[in-house]
């Protein structure tokens, strides 16, 4: 019972209105608080109400039961908390310490520092501002050689030209990618129990990278995401786009409630969108309205409809690389393969109707084959199938059904002479599933090969029987009886959907087949689909009639155009008798054969795909879920949003969709997306929020750090404002700065890699992380920005720096998700065993951490060691924690073993006779500047104890060296570099951004 909600206090609950207003005596709500019901007592827990307190009520209610202005639910929504204000463009104020001001962002946080009586922190040195801006946009350590060139470079604006480099960079879109993917609750498989693969989530991934690095505006990022499939003339890369939805979890166990998983998908949208463009918990109002924020519960339902249409669709979605690919194999295919099916049409159009005329001469109209039943000396399958007679000649296959079977059949006198063709009966039986004939639950079978062959005392080797064509009463499509004698185990004939019936196969031979009396004939019918479908009753035959071989007599249509002449057939009669002699006819069977094996060349389409959503039509009905409870349905909605942002505008006409949804987040008019995104941005690039409740921007929610900036930042980020002139107020010179004050960056609105080149090229940004004495007692948590972050990478960035150091890391861009070395035993823990983890080899074994194959019951160990989010819901921040695990991981884990490996090596291979070129070669590898004297001694004594250590045991020292072995010259000094390049890992520096 809530009565600070307008609208829920005078719908009541289940047992009807809580009051009427004028009417207190009939009032349940004075009935509960008053104790006059023993079975009902409120509030359930705690100190009753006073006397006085339920006079007051009475009072109230008698008085009207009036709510005041603004309450929530009461039409009136208050707008008076900060979040929900117009985004103001406030000016940048003046300050005293002109020379601390690089853009107008500095002028907010230095203006704030003023009024405090502190300083802001002097500029980072040069090897610090690289290695930072580096990590952050790039999330890689910079090398050597590009810290000694932007050290030594004197050009004023050296560090404007790096930070544009760095933007240029196709790593950008990788580094940035990732802070997308954690919103968007990226993962490669499933979730839930079983926790299937998804194989093509990659091509989202990819989207995103892309996007970010064309800096595609982000209310465009934003639509297509949401609602690209609702674009006019949607490009498939929109529809790709929409893979953000289909990150939720999907359950695929046996028996569940399909509609309530769906719910639940739909549910997590609406909760994740929210999240990442509102900044608010409204998945709070999901089975009431907020009890904090003037969120009601209708509203949540009507942004639940929005999402209520889609539809989950999986769609072609190759790169253009392979679509490019393709198409050129296509082309040259389609060429080559040309000659064949023109050869087939020519003669069918040509030669068939005049060989249909010779064969028709040659019928004796009035007869049928004759067959005569084969008696096998033995039948025997692969597995432990049994064969039972029945007394019409056919065997009925019990006992155990294989996967895949093999029946082999062998005859031995009593064979006719003469043979044209083996026919094989495949029969129904009550005994079978579905009566058969097939063993398969549903009575289906595959005979993946028909093959035959005679065997002689007086040779070596059986001879094969070669066929000429096959044919079939029945034939499945795409399971012709020609591809039982194709040589490809993978294709075959099966009868789907005519189960529990008879069928019939006649493999007509090259050459008339006859067997001495000492020999024998082996005929082996090879079913290799798998799944069971293998033949349950079977009986073969054979006939000596001529070529071309009938089935079993003509089908009554046949029978009755043969008895006409020619001109006294139809034009539909005709192509019967066509059709009905076209697979008997040798020359057309080779000519089909020839054009079918060189089909088998034909280049597979790219098999990648992506998952997308789509509407669905007709339009689901949207209700309110009572209490949350999807079977209880409670008043019908239409999508709408929620009353106390900007008011929504759909298309005049219809109901609104999820792309009227996607252009209402990226309004200029709305208050909360361009602060949430600006918020986060900020977050990325200090360490820490403006608004430090990222995904909490309600009442509940913290108030901004800087109020102004933010503000500035998100009505920037929507239209940037034109630069200042050069040289005017607050101009500022000297190496490394542009030499003017800009108001903002010339750029497209909603760009985010403006207002990324504008933060962290203001004064702000560029400070020293040094912490401060005074800082520390007054602003220990840097609030107000006297200084720069300083803190771990995140784990991705970690591992990509170690593999970075020790020349590894595989720098491709893009793709499938890869499986690096793990710690044995991990995907055990996943459904069955399900998650086999296939070892990447070669160059995708050292790829980014960004591509390492996340499986959401059994995650990377490593990556979730440094906290990367288990992927279930947006994460919209992730934790940072710092536990003993976590150096035991960098010493021990096999990726970072390797690294020690590599790094050990490239010490010796670049630094040859060295020892102490050795170590600070290593050192700055990893933290970014040379070692000082102290730290070069301590490192120096370091690594002649290793060696010494390796002298005395060689055999360990290869051990620790790996393969390939050094050669033994140099395999202690291989084995002490390793060992120093561990410590050296697992250095607080080198896996600190500062």
């Amino acid at each position: 019972m809530r009565l600070d909600v307008h609208g829920d206090a005078v719908r009541g609950g289940d047992s009807g209105p809580a009051f009427e207003a004028g009417k207190s005596a009939d009032s349940l709500l004075i009935k509960y608080i008053a104790g006059l019901d023993p079975d009902v007592v409120m509030p359930p827990e705690g100190d009753k109400l006073s006397k006085e307190e339920v006079a007051l009520f009475r009072a109230w209610i008698d008085q009207g039961a009036k709510w005041p202005e603004g309450s929530p639910g009461d039409g009136k929504v208050n707008t008076g908390h900060w979040a929900f204000q117009p985004v103001r463009r406030p000016a940048g104020p003046a300050v005293k310490a002109e020379g601390s001001v690089r853009n107008t962002i500095d002028r907010f946080i230095v203006a704030r520092l003023e009024s405090r009586s502190i300083a802001p922190s002097p500029e980072a040195d040069r090897r610090t501002l690289i290695r930072r801006l580096k990590f952050d946009l790039l999330g890689l350590p910079p090398t050597p050689a590009e810290i000694r060139e932007f050290v030594e470079d004197t050009r004023p604006d050296a560090y404007e030209l790096l930070v544009d480099r760095f933007l240029a960079s196709p790593h950008f879109g990788e580094r940035w990618g990732r802070h997308w993917l954690d919103l968007a609750r990226y993962a490669d498989s499933d979730g839930y129990e079983k926790d299937s693969p998804r194989p093509f989530a990659w091509r989202y991934r990819n989207w995103v990278i892309d996007a970010i690095n064309n800096d595609l505006p982000f209310d465009q990022f934003t639509i297509e995401q949401l609602a690209g499939d609702l674009l006019p003339n949607a490009t498939l890369e929109q529809k790709v786009a929409t893979g953000f939805h289909r990150n939720t979890l999907t359950n695929k166990e046996g028996g569940v409630d399909q509609e309530e998983f769906r719910v639940a998908a739909v549910i997590d949208r609406v909760n994740t969108t929210s999240t990442v463009w509102l900044g608010l918990t409204l998945g709070c109002a999901q089975c009431h309205s907020h009890k904090y924020d003037p969120l009601l519960m209708h509203e949540y339902y009507g942004m639940f409809a929005f999402f209520n249409q889609g539809n989950e669709v999986d769609l072609p979605a190759p790169l253009p690389a392979e679509a490019e690919a393709y198409a050129k194999a296509k082309s040259a295919y389609d060429a080559a393969h040309a000659p064949f099916a023109t050869a087939v049409s020519e003669f069918e159009s040509t030669r068939l109707p005049e060989r249909l005329a010779a064969w028709e001469k040659t019928l004796d109209k009035s007869s049928s084959p004759t067959w005569t039943v084969l008696e096998p000396a033995s039948i025997a399958g692969t597995g432990a199938v049994k064969f039972a007679r029945q007394s019409d000649g056919s065997y009925l296959a019990t006992g155990e059904n294989k996967p895949a079977e093999t029946y082999t059949l062998q005859f031995q006198g009593g064979v006719p002479k003469g043979i044209t063709a083996l026919r094989i009966e495949v029969l129904p039986d009550a005994a079978l599933p579905a009566k058969g004939p097939g063993r398969v639950a549903h009575g289906n079978f595959v005979l993946s090969e028909f093959r035959a062959s005679v065997s002689s005392p007086a040779a070596a080797d059986p001879r094969p029987i070669e066929w000429g064509v096959a044919s079939a009463d029945y034939s499945q499509d795409q399971f012709p009886a020609t591809a039982a004698i194709d040589g490809d185990t993978k294709s075959g004939w099966a009868v789907a959907p005519q189960f529990g019936q008879r069928h019939v196969a006649v493999f007509e031979m090259k050459t008339d087949l006859n067997i001495a009396e000492d020999e024998i004939l082996t005929i082996v019918l090879d079913q290799q689909h798998g799944l069971q479908h293998t033949i349950g009753r079977l009986r073969l035959s054979a006939t000596t009639m001529p070529r071309p071989v009938q089935l079993e007599g003509f089908p009554a249509d046949v029978a009755q155009a043969l008895a006409k002449t020619y001109e006294q057939r139809t034009l539909a009669e005709q192509k019967k008798l066509l059709a009905h002699y076209a697979p008997l006819d040798t020359e057309l069977a080779k000519l089909r054969q020839d054009e079918a094996e060189h089909a088998k060349q034909a280049p597979r389409p790219p098999a990648t795909q992506a998952q997308t959503l789509a509407e669905i039509s007709p339009p689901r009905a949207t209700h309110i879920h009572v209490r949350g409870d999807f079977l209880r349905k409670g008043e019908e909605v239409q999508p709408h949003t929620p009353a106390v942002l900007h008011p929504f505008r759909g298309a005049a006409g219809r109901t609104g969709n999820r792309l009227d949804l996607a252009r209402w987040l990226v309004d200029p008019a709305n208050p909360l997306t361009a602060r949430v995104t600006m918020n986060r941005v900020w977050k990325n690039l200090f360490g820490q929020p403006l608004v430090t409740s990222v995904d909490d921007f309600g009442t509940r929610g913290e108030k901004p750090s800087h109020p102004d900036l933010l503000d500035w930042l998100a009505a920037e980020f929507v239209s940037p404002s034109p630069p200042l002139s050069k040289g005017g107020a607050g101009a500022r010179g000297g190496v490394g700065t542009a030499g003017n004050d800009r108001g903002g960056e010339v750029g497209a609105n909603w760009s985010v890699k403006r207002m990324i080149r504008l933060i962290v090229r203001s004064a702000t940004y560029r400070q020293s992380s040094q912490p401060r004495s005074e800082l520390a007692e007054r602003d220990p948590r840097n609030v107000w920005l006297a200084r720069q972050g300083r803190f771990r990478v995140e784990a991705e960035v970690l591992r990509d720096a170690c593999l970075a150091a020790s020349g590894l890391l595989t720098p491709t861009v893009g793709g499938p998700s890869v499986r690096p070395k793990q710690p044995a035993g991990i995907s055990e823990l996943t459904y069955a065993g399900s998650a086999r983890w296939v070892e990447s080899t070669g160059p995708d074994r050292y790829r980014r951490g960004l591509y390492t194959w996340f499986q959401r019951t059994s995650p990377y160990p490593m990556l979730m060691t440094f906290d990367a989010p288990e992927s279930n819901v947006t994460c919209t921040r992730r934790d940072r924690s710092n536990t003993p695990l976590q150096a035991l991981t960098l010493l021990n884990d096999p990726v970072f073993h390797e690294c020690s490996q590599a790094l050990g090596r490239r010490m010796i291979a670049e630094r040859a006779g060295d020892p102490a070129g050795r170590v600070a070669f290593a050192f700055e590898l990893c933290v970014g500047r040379p070692p000082g004297d102290a730290e070069a001694q301590e490192l120096g004594r370091l690594y002649a104890e290793f060696r010494a250590l390796a002298e005395a045991d060689l055999g360990a020292a290869g051990k620790l060296a790996g393969e390939p072995k050094p050669a033994e010259a140099d395999l202690a000094n291989t084995a002490a570099a390793i060992a120093l390049a561990r410590i050296l890992l697992n250095l607080d520096e080198t896996v600190t951004r500062e």
